[in-house]
């Protein structure tokens, strides 16, 4: 059947919708960018780049789902980037490495100078949600007062995330760079008891209620309240704050994601011979990361899969002695799109056990909502009506963001959503706030041609766009994913030692270098190409089409098209950018030159007319100017045979990931 093809118009929306690990991002994080000043040997400024819109990005350095890696092209290649072991590189080496005036370590940059406070808000919640939030008002000059009822910030990740995974002085880093003189921190208050959210919506011009879910979920059998059987969030509460414990030698833990994974390393660490982790589906619907699967089995943890629990056992002095459980067929998808466990008749069967940890979720506690609100009272905490657009409640002042709205989220989802509550409280408070860091697109008014630069990395200013010509590192295709440093098994024991040891300076340039640059996109210069196919016959990916013009669909809507169709023996170029590795053998191929590879983003001329880090200098990141011409990327610090896994090349080029070997000849490839 023939194909016909229909021509486009795309703006900067489409080029950004091509850079997949920001597109994934909730803050849209310019992951790319940082890699490549990682690349550069320019840490500080990735680390700067990498806190622009997430204010808790040391956090994010070490325990971050990381969707910015499951949409990574690289792994079309081979595996995806170490995007999120960059990030906690560039933490680590930023608050080692840069002292401040007066000694003191690397923080976040401190907020504009406003003058008086434009207003008074009041968060609920000392989490990544509302500290985020709290970090995003403060900019816009909005005093802020952050009430929480532990002792020490960080809501979940403090009282829920295990410091053998996300050590405490990681989390002070963000706080640090969040507390200010227009942020307070009110710890040991508790909203509902100590203060009450009356008090906080009569004094404050706002108040966003962020407190988290740290209400456990329960599984609704017989046996669930006996002694021995404990939430996993108190578990690991307990386990972390100091609080007395006891964990028996033989536990089971109920529940697939990040809280079961760390109560069964947890309970592992406090000494408990066998720990079974019982799951009601399959291994491929557990929503924990492959990695952290891995680690948790080569702690030595059982997992069992496709049983659901029907009763805990107990012994005759009331304590947990096992379990019953049921086991389970997958069904149809759910309405979390995994397939629904199905019960088997008659296939119960018993695991002994002396204690029993449910991770089976958490929801927020509404209670202190509705003691001083009538109208936040209801039977579940999902019926509190919250707008979606503008994070506001049926009480006008208040208003709800992070977990506390959403249910439990990641980490760098909670960010998202309480930089976004934040935005729309100050748009409630003053209609002339202007947003901080919202990702948004600008319209691309003129784009001109220039001439091929001498030099391989440098920069055209050209009107209101600015091209960055292809400049990628040496044997970038061949240079493996880089391996977390890990503590030793036997060194583990500790509740304290981190397992992940950080990259060296080494493998974080190593693995920046491995990035495909999908901000850079190919462009063939018309009046140049003679239409020979090379560059076709040379893509290694399959990227590059032709096809004739008679195959193009004319709607009227392009005039350019309809032009084109009354060439003799014209050709249309389509080209799959999701397929592209930026290899440049097309450009090397081209006998006349017609193929470039360039990168386009808007400038946007700020304070003294420095282009700002969102538009060219994320690339380089050189204090260029309106009126500069050009500018040299600096070559990468490293030798890339360092690199684990580096394997040099013999005799022609090694195949990539997906058995492509690109047919280039030695001429070809000194032209």
């Amino acid at each position: 059947m023939r194909e016909l093809y229909q021509v486009v118009e795309v703006g900067p929306a489409w080029y950004q919708e091509n850079i997949p690990c920001q597109e994934a991002c909730p803050v849209k994080t310019n992951c790319r960018g940082y890699l490549n000043l990682a690349a550069a040997g320019e840490y500080e400024k990735g680390w700067e780049l990498a806190l622009d819109p997430n204010p808790m990005a040391s956090i994010c350095g070490s325990v971050c789902a990381a969707p910015c890696e499951t949409a990574c092209r690289r792994k079309e290649v081979d595996k995806p980037l170490s995007i999120r072991y960059v990030k906690k590189f560039l933490s680590d080496w930023a608050h080692e490495n840069v002292e401040l005036d007066g000694g003191r370590r690397y923080t976040q940059p401190p907020p504009p100078v406003f003058g008086p406070p434009r207003g008074k808000v009041a968060i609920v919640g000392a989490g990544c949600a509302g500290l985020s939030a709290a970090s995003d008002l403060a900019k816009l000059g909005f005093g802020v007062t952050v009430f929480d009822a532990l002792d020490q910030a960080g809501g979940t990740q403090l009282a829920g995330v295990p410091p053998f995974r996300l050590p405490r002085e990681v989390i002070d880093r963000d706080i640090n760079g969040i507390v200010n003189e227009n942020v307070e921190l009110r710890l040991s208050t508790y909203v509902g008891r100590d203060v009450s959210l009356r008090q906080l919506h009569d004094e404050y011009d706002a108040v966003l209620v962020a407190a988290g879910c740290f209400e456990p979920n329960y599984p609704r059998i017989k046996g669930e309240d006996a002694p021995g059987v404990m939430a996993g969030i108190v578990f690991l509460e307990r386990a972390y704050r100091g609080r007395p414990l006891e964990v028996g030698k033989s536990v089971i833990v109920l529940g697939g994601g990040y809280t079961a994974m760390d109560c069964a390393s947890t309970s592992w660490r406090l000494g408990a011979d066998s720990v079974v982790i019982a799951y009601r589906r399959s291994r491929d619907e557990m929503v924990v990361d492959e990695e952290e699967l891995t680690e948790t089995e080569r702690e030595g943890m059982e997992f069992v899969y496709l049983i659901s629990p029907v009763e805990i056992l107990t012994d005759p002095n009331g304590h947990v002695r096992g379990m019953v459980f049921v086991r389970n067929k997958l069904g149809e998808p759910d309405k979390s799109g995994r397939r629904a466990p199905e019960p088997i008749q008659g296939s119960e069967f018993e695991i002994p056990c002396d204690t029993v940890l449910l991770a089976l979720g958490q929801a927020p506690d509404t209670t202190w909502l509705a003691a001083d609100f009538p109208e936040f009272r209801v039977k579940r905490w999902t019926e509190i009506k919250v707008d979606p657009e503008t994070y506001q409640t049926v009480v006008p002042k208040i208003f709800i963001g992070g977990d506390y709205r959403t249910a439990p989220s990641t980490i760098i989802e909670a960010v998202a959503d309480g930089r976004a509550a934040a935005q729309q409280m100050a748009r409630f408070l003053d209609e002339n706030a202007i947003a901080v860091n919202v990702p948004e697109y600008h319209e691309v008014v003129t784009l001109r041609r220039s001439s091929t630069p001498d030099n391989i990395g440098m920069i055209a200013l050209e009107g209101e766009m600015a091209r960055i010509y292809h400049n990628m590192s040496v044997d970038y295709d061949r240079i493996p994913r880089q391996e977390m440093p890990k503590l030793a098994k036997k060194d583990r024991r500790g509740l304290f030692l981190e397992v992940n040891q950080g990259y060296t300076e080494a493998q974080a340039v190593a693995e920046s270098d491995r990035c495909l640059k999908c901000n850079f996109n190919i462009e063939i210069i018309g009046e140049l190409c003679i239409i020979c196919g090379g560059c076709v016959d040379v893509c290694p990916m399959d990227v590059i089409h032709m096809v004739d013009m008679s195959d193009i669909v004319d709607d009227g809507s392009i005039p350019a098209v309809g032009a084109a169709k009354k060439w003799e023996n014209g050709v249309a170029f389509f080209l799959d950018e999701t397929a592209c590795i930026r290899c440049a053998l097309c450009i090397i191929r081209c006998p006349t030159d017609a193929i470039t590879m360039n990168r386009y983003g808007t400038v946007m001329p700020a304070v003294g007319n420095v282009l700002p880090k969102e538009s060219i200098d994320d690339e380089i990141h050189l204090d260029l100017t309106v009126g500069a011409k050009k500018a040299v990327r600096p070559l990468p610090l490293y030798d890339p045979s360092l690199a684990a896994g580096y394997k040099p090349v013999l005799n022609g080029h090694v195949p990539n990931g997906n058995g492509h070997k690109p047919q280039v000849k030695e001429k070809e490839l000194t032209h």
